[in-house]
């Protein structure tokens, strides 16, 4: 059975377990502060510590990382009863967290590149009013 973890103060903790019974998905619900043990342990393999948190067929899924929403996030459970993943061996979740890594590294790449492109415009924009002063900004 799957385990969420939830936090009392949390509203969207709330909103997912409200969303879950509709769809009929049973889960164990764990509350973060009362089980410290276990949530620390969580912590420690994912590095973040954020609620609403999901254990699934080995798994740990992650709001805005794994699932944006209730929606997403039944529709993600559903195709994973329907097509079970295997328990993964040592030498593939070396594999897994080496390509994880590598896409993060993509990312960050892309996130650079936009920021280079974003200050660019910006520049060309600040010398455009600062040569030529009839120029108004444009809002």
């Amino acid at each position: 059975m799957m385990k969420l973890y939830t936090n009392p103060s949390c509203h969207y903790c709330k909103r997912i377990k409200e969303f879950l019974n509709q769809n009929n998905i049973e889960f164990e619900e764990v509350v973060a502060g009362e089980n410290e043990k276990e949530w620390n342990e969580l912590i420690r393999i994912t590095g973040i510590g954020m609620t609403p948190t999901l254990v699934f067929q080995e798994e740990i899924w992650l709001p805005n990382r794994d699932f944006r929403n209730p929606e997403e996030l039944v529709a993600r459970i559903n195709h994973f009863k329907d097509n079970p993943m295997r328990p993964l061996m040592l030498e593939e979740k070396v594999e897994q967290a080496h390509n994880s890594v590598k896409n993060l590294t993509l990312l960050l790449n892309q996130l650079t590149e936009t920021v280079r492109q974003v200050n660019t415009k910006l520049d060309s924009k600040n010398f455009t009013q600062t040569t030529n002063p009839e120029v108004a900004p444009q809002q």
